[in-house]
């Protein structure tokens, strides 16, 4: 089965060893990125658990459950788990030789930029690092 990308394949050995390796330190980076994002989330929610699984966010006012809804969407809701996923996806596809899509690391790039210049100070510009290192992979496999 196939999503639509190619085995990393370059005229120098070199270029397709660079590919890989920052494809798969941007997985890494975003897997931790992601993991710390959670962790410390997972800490300062702790104390609304138990009110997310009883279900106490069905049709709850927002002015009521207002800190309730910010950790809700720090956390569970928010981006942490997709990246942690974003981030094992690279790093599998690195170890396999599977090149990631160049648009990838664009449109990541864009992501945080626009949500750090939205959300400031945040964590978002952590997310260069995992979207410098596609760019950098994409362009030493197009020279």
């Amino acid at each position: 089965m196939s999503i639509g990308t190619r085995r990393i394949e370059s005229a120098s050995a070199g270029g397709s060893t660079r590919a890989r390796t920052l494809t798969l330190w941007a997985g890494r980076s975003a897997v931790s990125i992601g993991g710390l994002h959670a962790a410390l989330f997972a800490v300062k929610s702790r104390s609304e658990w138990g009110g997310w699984l009883s279900g106490a966010l069905h049709g709850a006012d927002p002015d009521s459950h207002a800190e309730s809804l910010r950790l809700f969407w720090a956390l569970p809701g928010g981006f942490a788990v997709p990246l942690i996923l974003l981030g094992l996806l690279l790093s599998r596809m690195a170890r396999t030789g599977h090149e990631v899509p160049r648009y990838v690391g664009w449109v990541l790039a864009g992501w945080v930029v626009l949500a750090g210049w939205i959300l400031e100070p945040s964590g978002f510009p952590l997310g260069l690092v995992p979207a410098m290192l596609l760019i950098l992979a994409s362009m030493t496999r197009r020279s």
